[in-house]
């Protein structure tokens, strides 16, 4: 990692906005959680399925918002998401790889999220799983935004997560493919994956 770019104003800049969504999606996340635990009571397995469900949900979601707001051209998710593509490998990237965009979007993403997952899970079906969802959600879109951000800049990942670095960097060559971030589960499914 580039250490002048590392202490620039900008690199500080974007580092704040990426706590600014975490702390929103922790907050949009557990809140939500806490209330449906308390409000519709489930067992600890309820919350482990809820957990595993919301990690496909949240790569559902990602390669979705990604294929086709984020590269719908003429909208303001893409023109924002234009300047991604088009300042990578520039001084100027690191303004630009804050997926979340800024804590009312990832407020506007729980919140479309929260009420499908809260009617479908508990009004309609009464699954009792939505805490699991939520948190899982929580988890999946910190996680997503920090392997993001260390793709770009050069910062460290386990190993295990490298194929994840060459999966997205070639989504920059290829705009038309591979959607998803780090873990590409859609892109295989629905053939994006492609080379």
């Amino acid at each position: 990692m580039d250490i002048a770019r590392m202490n620039s104003p900008a690199f500080a800049v974007a580092r704040m906005q990426k706590v600014k969504n975490a702390m929103t999606a922790i907050l949009c996340g557990a809140v939500p959680a806490a209330f449906l635990g308390t409000r519709f009571p489930t067992s600890p397995w309820h919350w482990l399925v809820g957990f595993a469900v919301g990690l496909v949900w949240a790569n559902a979601f990602e390669y979705f918002y990604h294929r086709y707001l984020l590269h719908l051209p003429g909208n303001y998710l893409g023109r924002m998401h234009e300047l991604h593509h088009a300042s990578v490998g520039t001084p100027l990237e690191v303004e630009h790889l804050n997926l979340g965009g800024t804590p009312p979007l990832v407020l506007a993403a729980f919140v479309l999220n929260g009420l499908l997952v809260t009617f479908f899970g508990e009004v309609l079906f009464k699954l009792r799983i939505s805490p699991g969802i939520f948190i899982a959600f929580t988890v999946y879109v910190i996680l997503m935004e920090e392997v993001h951000w260390r793709i770009h800049v050069g910062g460290w990942l386990p190993a295990w997560l490298n194929f994840g670095r060459d999966h997205h960097l070639h989504h920059h060559d290829r705009p038309d493919a591979r959607y998803n971030v780090f873990f590409p589960l859609f892109d295989w499914l629905l053939g994006t994956a492609k080379d």
